[in-house]
């Protein structure tokens, strides 16, 4: 109710206030936005078909979205082909933020490419979290602004979460412990929030994060030089 319309009505006669033309005249509380972002390929990489959305494959470059069950293993069989073929044209993004740790693009900052989309994170250590949790990591790189609560048990299932499992609440990023988990969220948003960001509050804090360097390239090792013995030359792959 209008804390302004509150202050004006006896505490007594408050619960007929919603009975009383005054309340239909109130505007009614919008309910939450949910959402659970995605961009998948129009086409199938093997068969060309039109994809069908339940089907995917999780691969190191993203999520690829196939025709039929069949193209799972051909997709698996040769994954940069398939994500070649899937997302022919991949966008620079020019990301300011690291994805995963939220923290600066700085000098240890590595590349990643996933679906549609080449982007940075801060260091080679959260290069693998990105792939395993690319569907929550490209909601983010899609919208700076979206605020991952980072809860580590689910509202719903009240159970541990997983990498891939979420959904957007008012902009903010709720984790669940399975995709079916956001029928349930659909149902009531406004709660699942409250109690994720509950969780969120009582679970310990988490380690600062710490930069990890990219690990230093191997030089090339130089091939042995064949010495001549006893006055005679020495020829590779003499016999």
């Amino acid at each position: 109710m209008n804390p302004l319309v509150r202050s004006f009505v006896h505490p007594l006669f408050r619960p007929f206030l919603l009975l009383s033309p005054l309340a239909a005249a109130l505007p009614a509380q919008e309910p939450p936005s949910v959402e659970v972002p995605a961009a998948p390929n129009a086409s199938c990489p093997i068969m060309g078909k039109k994809v069908s959305l339940p089907l995917f494959v999780d691969t190191e470059l993203g999520r690829i979205w196939v025709c039929c069950k069949p193209c799972f293993k051909k997709v698996l069989a040769d994954v940069p082909k398939a994500h070649q073929t899937a997302y022919p044209v991949v966008t620079e993004v020019k990301n300011t933020t690291c994805p995963v740790s939220g923290e600066p693009i700085g000098k240890d900052a590595v590349v990643v490419t996933l679906q549609a989309n080449r982007f940075s994170v801060c260091c080679s250590g959260c290069v693998d979290v990105a792939k395993k949790d690319a569907q929550a990591v490209l909601a983010k790189i899609g919208e700076p602004k979206l605020v991952d609560l980072g809860n580590d048990v689910c509202p719903v299932r009240g159970t541990p979460t997983a990498p891939n499992a979420f959904v957007v609440v008012d902009g903010q990023v709720v984790r669940l412990a399975d995709a079916k988990a956001v029928d349930e969220v659909k149902k009531d948003p406004a709660a699942a929030l409250a109690k994720a960001k509950k969780l969120a509050a009582e679970q310990p804090a988490k380690p600062k994060h710490v930069h990890q360097p990219a690990p230093a390239k191997e030089e090339p090792k130089a091939e042995p030089k064949l010495e001549a013995k006893d006055g005679a030359k020495a020829t590779e792959g003499a016999k």
